[in-house]
């Protein structure tokens, strides 16, 4: 399958009732520009309109934009989507999310990954491009999403990214969310899906480091333009919204040179956590 400029060309899809995988091209997605409307095509193609937000049937979609993993201009928000139990009647919703694991999706070499069916007991998935791995979670099960994550990066490395569900997701709360690396969270309670279908987390990592561009001494040039703006703190209608000192340092999304309002504080036990 091959790559596109701003694309890796290719879908993972996911069953987690068989616990197989295959990979389709993503090439007949790519009119539909971004991560939302690649999510709202394979959406609308695979999953019957009477479908419940809680069946087996129903598709969660994990998908990024061509900008995705591009360093510097901030292009690397990514989402989930999928019919969610947020709202009566259950409709189709999507959460959208900072932090790094969508760049980290596209570097193991997927644009999107669409996960149905549901495990007969708690899974983790571990993507390693084109590897994947249906991992018991069982011990898992019961613990918040923090903690989670913390535990799968002991067990799958330190560099991997890591998003997950906690006990409101695993009870199926209709207003559950996700926690991603970077403590990006998503909401619209896509995570009781995710918890429906027993699935605890997703761990990715991926090698391929760089995303191919069409025109990359324009993006150089956009991209030095924008690290000309070195004006100190981010500031916003006059406000200064970041707090500085010793316990505190930036933590932007990848490729985000802005002077961010993000910011990661670490307690005196050695705690830490991300707040805007």
């Amino acid at each position: 399958m091959a790559q596109t400029c701003g694309y890796a060309g290719r879908i993972l899809k996911v069953d987690l009732s068989s616990r197989t995988s295959e990979t389709v091209s993503s090439g007949p997605y790519q009119r539909f520009i971004g991560g939302r409307g690649f999510a709202a095509r394979l959406y609308w193609e695979e999953v019957p309109p009477e479908t419940g937000a809680l069946s087996e049937r129903n598709r969660l979609v994990f998908a990024v934009g061509p900008l995705a993993g591009v360093p510097v201009i901030g292009g690397s928000r990514w989402g989930i989507y999928g019919k969610s139990p947020y709202r009566t009647p259950e409709t189709f919703n999507y959460g959208n999310l900072g932090g790094r694991w969508g760049a980290e999706l596209k570097f193991a070499g997927y644009d999107a990954l669409v996960v149905h069916g549901r495990s007969d007991r708690p899974t983790c998935l571990v993507i390693r491009d084109d590897a994947v791995d249906f991992a018991d979670a069982s011990g898992l099960w019961g613990r918040g999403a923090p903690q989670t994550r913390e535990a799968l990066k002991e067990d799958h490395g330190s560099d991997v990214r890591v998003v997950a569900i906690g006990p409101a997701g695993e009870n199926r709360v209709s207003t559950a969310s996700l926690l991603a690396d970077n403590d990006a969270s998503g909401s619209a309670g896509l995570g009781s899906v995710m918890g429906s279908k027993n699935l605890k987390a997703v761990v990715v990592r991926g090698t391929r480091r760089k995303t191919s561009v069409a025109q990359p001494e324009r993006l150089k040039h956009l991209s030095d333009y924008l690290r000309s703006f070195n004006r100190g703190a981010f500031t916003a209608w006059g406000t200064d919204f970041v707090q500085t000192g010793p316990k505190v340092k930036r933590d932007p999304c990848f490729g985000c040179s802005a002077k961010c309002i993000r910011i990661k504080y670490t307690a005196d036990d050695g705690t830490s956590g991300k707040r805007a």
